[in-house]
């Protein structure tokens, strides 16, 4: 079971109407668009991750970890637009051979209202995944008629992710057994077999999928209960 599972089912706001999560998480990052300010997305990052750590009791630990990944992204394309070269207004530059490579004032305003943006509509996000099985996300968009390609194609998804993710972790966790990652010559031998192999246990697991679907005469349509 992915982590993200394991606290969507298991947090303590698991019973609680997953149309009013769905309401709150895509409600605060439309307002969020539309108000388009630093301090009312700051608000929205801190009520977010009290909700999901002090009223869901996810893992103070766990949540920051989800957060690093797409946080490495994010800083990235923000370094990118924040530095400036041969510009005016710097709040700090140096100089690079004939160009002077720096910060400004717009850059900087730019960057940041990036920042602010990404990481409260990030943080509306991960309340709703962690705090609602995708089951009873599934069962709302099938109430708002929403068309069943959507949602096929949002199950299967899904279910690559957690192969992809679950595949990974055996054979790292194989490798790292096997003092796979004891040097870095090991480990780089690790690493390139660790991908060769991923996309051949996926390709397997991929046609193993099929089918089983085939066998419970799947038509294009997931049956859900009520």
């Amino acid at each position: 079971m992915l982590l993200i599972d394991k606290y969507a089912y298991t947090n303590k706001i698991r019973c609680y109407s997953p149309q009013a999560k769905i309401l709150l998480a895509c409600g605060t990052i439309i307002i969020s668009r539309i108000i388009n300010n630093y301090y009312f997305d700051l608000l929205i990052i801190i009520l977010m991750s009290v909700l999901i750590v002090g009223i869901a009791k996810i893992p103070c630990k766990a949540y920051f970890k989800m957060l690093l990944i797409p946080l490495s992204f994010l800083l990235v394309s923000i370094v990118a637009i924040v530095i400036s070269v041969n510009d005016v207004n710097y709040i700090y530059c140096f100089k690079l051979i004939n160009s002077y490579i720096g910060i400004t004032y717009e850059s900087f305003n730019t960057g940041a209202k990036l920042f602010t943006t990404v990481l409260s509509s990030l943080t509306s996000v991960y309340f709703l995944i962690l705090t609602t099985p995708i089951i009873d996300i599934i069962k709302v968009l099938k109430k708002l008629k929403v068309p069943s390609l959507f949602i096929e194609l949002m199950v299967l998804i899904y279910r690559s992710i957690f192969i992809f993710i679950e595949e990974a972790n055996n054979i790292h966790m194989a490798q790292t057994m096997k003092f796979g990652y004891e040097n870095k010559r090991n480990s780089l031998k690790s690493i390139s077999l660790l991908i060769r192999n991923l996309f051949l246990r996926i390709f397997i697991k991929h046609n193993e999928m099929n089918i089983s679907l085939e066998c419970k005469l799947y038509d294009g349509e997931f049956k859900l209960g009520d």
